[in-house]
């Protein structure tokens, strides 16, 4: 049985190099990933309208939450 002869220093240099591949890869796909995100438009929350239960309109994101608060005031005092 021959015992092979092992280049520790050589062995140990590719895999820096390919775990530096592996990160400069990474880094770029996140880079792209940050344009796509910035290129998304955010949606303004006061053009987000809700029509609550027994509502006849309806309600802004600011109109619904002071509608949600009412209520939970409202049941909070009932108990």
């Amino acid at each position: 049985m021959s015992e092979e002869k092992i280049d520790f220093l050589r062995d140990n240099d590719e895999a820096h190099q390919v775990i530096n591949m592996c990160l400069q890869q990474i880094g770029e796909r996140l880079a792209a990933l940050e344009q796509y995100v910035q290129g998304i438009p955010l949606q303004d929350v006061t053009k987000i309208m809700y029509k609550p239960d027994g509502y006849d309109e309806y309600l802004d994101t600011k109109q619904n939450f002071d509608e949600i608060y009412r209520r939970l005031e409202e049941l909070k005092g009932g108990v």
